[in-house]
């Protein structure tokens, strides 16, 4: 890859072709559903640094869209065949079944952080404070937290059902609800100070959505082909510069994508995948696939 001078206003950026026998991402038309737990009377000791969300949600063209560019979901798991729908929160993406819903990961997988014990109320567990789905949140570290026992139990075209310790609910397509559990007593990881949260729930359902995900297992990227066909794609492709740095409008207008007819979500993968590929200061060429027409790939993120 050629190196970047600030005083040039383009720099070629080589890519190679990547594997066209790589597994498929995955496309699927499912119920989504959005939890959050938060615990808004804790004070945030850590904030999320991500430049750009795991997932952009949007509609083109008449599709409604979920686009995990990156993933997300365990490596194994049942098949989409299996899936009744999929469950997003702070802390991941879950699958959804029939024969028992998993429980949605509302904290981190392992539930503890640093040197905790591995169970027990006297782990450290990071909560979240103010969350984003897929996103950034802020988080409090504290310990003697019982988590809540919450479970999707099933989902339509009309409908989403849980159970929480508040009892059951059921929040209608299209509708968003909060519920507050039971306060309980815990202890700053930090200072050691007691305080009282009341866990809030945050459910919303949009109903059906087209999910994009990389396979699973994958360590890749998808995005958006954004009208781009590897076949005709200049190799290099020059990327402008300001400074140094990409111009990511630029490159749309040199590759002849108009951003213009995007809506402004979609924009947000055009620069991840700008970044992601053709960032000047990408230590290695990127590997690009096109699995179909109206998707890219890149098989070699840096993160």
């Amino acid at each position: 890859m050629t190196g970047t001078d600030a005083r040039e206003s383009t720099t070629p950026i080589s890519w190679t072709r990547g594997s066209q026998e790589r597994p498929a991402p995955l496309v699927e038309r499912v119920p989504y559903v959005e939890l959050r737990l938060e615990h808004p009377s804790l004070e945030a000791d850590r904030f999320g640094d991500a430049f750009f969300p795991d997932a952009i949600p949007y509609e083109f063209r008449g599709e409604r869209r979920v686009f995990y560019w990156r993933s997300v979901l365990p490596p194994d798991g049942p098949a989409p065949a299996d899936w009744t729908g999929v469950c997003a929160t702070t802390h991941g993406l879950r699958a959804l079944t029939a024969d028992g819903t998993r429980s949605p990961s509302l904290w981190p997988q392992d539930g503890t952080i640093g040197d905790g014990a591995a169970s027990g109320t006297d782990a450290v567990r990071e909560l979240v404070v103010d969350g984003t789905v897929a996103g950034d949140s802020t988080v409090a570290a504290v310990r003697d937290y019982s988590p809540p026992a919450i479970a999707v139990r099933a989902t339509d075209a009309d409908a989403v059902s849980l159970e929480t310790p508040a009892g059951p609910l059921s929040v209608p397509a299209g509708e968003r609800t909060t519920v507050e559990l039971s306060s309980q007593s815990v202890r700053s990881a930090t200072d050691g100070e007691s305080r009282t949260v009341t866990p809030r729930l945050r459910v919303r359902y949009p109903g059906q959505r087209t999910l994009y995900h990389p396979a699973r297992g994958a360590d890749t990227a998808v995005f958006p082909s954004f009208g781009l066909d590897l076949e005709t794609l200049p190799n290099p492709v020059p990327v402008p510069t300001a400074a140094g740095e990409l111009d990511d409008r630029g490159l749309a207008a040199a590759l002849g994508v108009d951003l213009s007819e995007r809506p402004y979500p979609e924009r947000v993968l055009w620069q991840a995948i700008a970044y992601g590929a053709f960032d000047p200061h990408r230590g290695a060429e990127p590997r690009l696939s096109q699995p179909r027409d109206d998707l890219l790939r890149l098989e070699n993120p840096t993160a």
